[in-house]
């Protein structure tokens, strides 16, 4: 009813920030999400050290899943509800972040970290973005299970007369 989940591909710089913002912007304008329904973005890479930090941001996490979890904290899933959670690199989440992701994509609910009882729900559209190349192993299954897929070509591969109009649009811009 509030759109599609989707994934963003396309190599660095070639605009997937922007494009999921434009959708964003795009759902409210269309009146398919609210006004002040909120839009997230979250570099995965940010935390691709840490596999269990990335899925608790994600996820939440319950007080004492993990030695610092000194209290119960809600994710950004949760904190996006009603709008949009932007997933950057999303190719740096583990594989149980991707399940409990796919888990969340399949039925709207969700665990946080260390929680076995409580099921979370959400109604959040995810906005996954990879520069990982589409036939790659690991986008096999983001493919798989996320409907819409969108590739963005990078700038190269513009004609003459787009690149000129992106030019022109940054400079009055900025």
């Amino acid at each position: 009813a509030k759109g599609l989940h989707t994934l963003l591909l396309g190599e660095t710089g070639v605009g997937k920030s922007m494009f999921a913002e434009l959708m964003y912007q795009f759902a409210k304008e269309s009146r398919v999400i609210d006004e002040e329904a909120p839009f997230i973005r979250f570099n995965c890479a940010d935390y691709a050290e840490n596999s269990q930090l990335l899925v608790s941001q994600i996820f939440g996490v319950k007080k004492g899943a993990y030695t610092g979890a000194d209290k119960d904290r809600e994710g950004l899933l949760k904190k996006a509800d009603g709008g949009f959670l932007f997933l950057d690199e999303v190719h740096r989440l583990s594989p149980q972040g991707q399940e409990m992701l796919f888990t969340f994509i399949d039925k709207g609910t969700f665990r946080p970290l260390g929680e076995t009882e409580r099921l979370v729900s959400s109604e959040v559209r995810i906005i996954a973005a990879t520069t990982e190349q589409p036939q790659s192993y690991l986008l096999n299954t983001f493919t798989r299970r996320i409907p819409m897929i969108i590739e963005l070509p990078p700038l190269r591969y513009k004609d003459f007369s787009e690149r000129y109009y992106l030019i022109e649009l940054f400079i009055k811009h900025e």
